[in-house]
């Protein structure tokens, strides 16, 4: 979408809207700065499906013991994919998106890479005796409010993917739900209020699932040229 950006009346600049934010330029038309964004995204390999399996991967193994399948003892086990997998490749993929100029992946894919890094550190830390793991102390509670400011993320993604794909707003609000609940969780200590971790956990399993299909959807139909697995498509229209 191009736009004329006025004043007093006098066009000074054309605005091209694009996946990677406006795009205000004096000098280039609005087809030019297409030309070039299209030109980006054909040069660089597209980073999602990695992006999303690492996001499975590390939503679930975490899920998998807030669920209470397996005792809270085991949590330190996770930490590998977690921290690598999920949270410093994801980052990664996330930074090729922001360099393929798609400001929602990028934003999505690097912030829960961020949180993965970060929920690692307050494992570690944990193990360490650095951060005590008594049900309602106030360290806990600043790991709920981490979750929290990351369950609003998730809840503004997954708006904004109300106008891209139906599997990612699925992955999002589920998300969101999840971490929502375990951030009460910790709230409350979960030695006090065990059930809202678990339910939680399953939303975050919920979301896991969800990644993966992306995943795997985005990389057979890329691969066979052709839509295999569906996505349902939320973008509407061009005229």
């Amino acid at each position: 979408m191009t736009t004329d950006i006025r004043t007093d009346g006098h066009p000074i600049a054309t605005r091209v809207w694009t996946k990677g934010g406006p795009v205000d330029s004096e000098l280039l038309p609005g087809e030019e700065i297409a030309v070039i964004h299209e030109r980006q995204e054909a040069s660089i390999g597209e980073p999602g499906a990695m992006a999303l399996l690492g996001f499975a991967t590390g939503t679930f193994v975490i899920a998998y013991v807030l669920s209470g399948w397996v005792p809270m003892t085991t949590l330190p086990a996770t930490l590998p994919p977690v921290l690598i997998f999920a949270g410093v490749a994801q980052f990664i993929g996330g930074l090729v998106a922001f360099r393929r100029e798609n400001a929602f992946a990028g934003t999505a894919f690097c912030a829960f890479g961020a949180n993965n890094v970060v929920v690692s550190t307050y494992l570690f830390m944990q193990i360490k005796g650095t951060i005590p793991t008594t049900p309602g102390s106030a360290d806990l509670k600043m790991l709920g409010l981490e979750l929290f400011c990351f369950a609003y993320i998730a809840l503004m993604l997954g708006i904004v993917a109300m106008r891209l794909n139906v599997a990612f707003v699925a992955i999002l609000l589920t998300l969101c739900a999840g971490f929502a609940l375990t951030g009460v969780a910790n709230f409350l200590g979960a030695g006090i209020s065990p059930t809202w971790g678990h339910i939680g956990g399953y939303l975050l399993v919920a979301s896991a699932a969800c990644a993966a299909y992306t995943a795997t959807a985005m990389v057979l139909n890329s691969t066979w040229e052709r839509s295999l697995l569906p996505l349902v498509s939320l973008a509407p229209r061009r005229r």
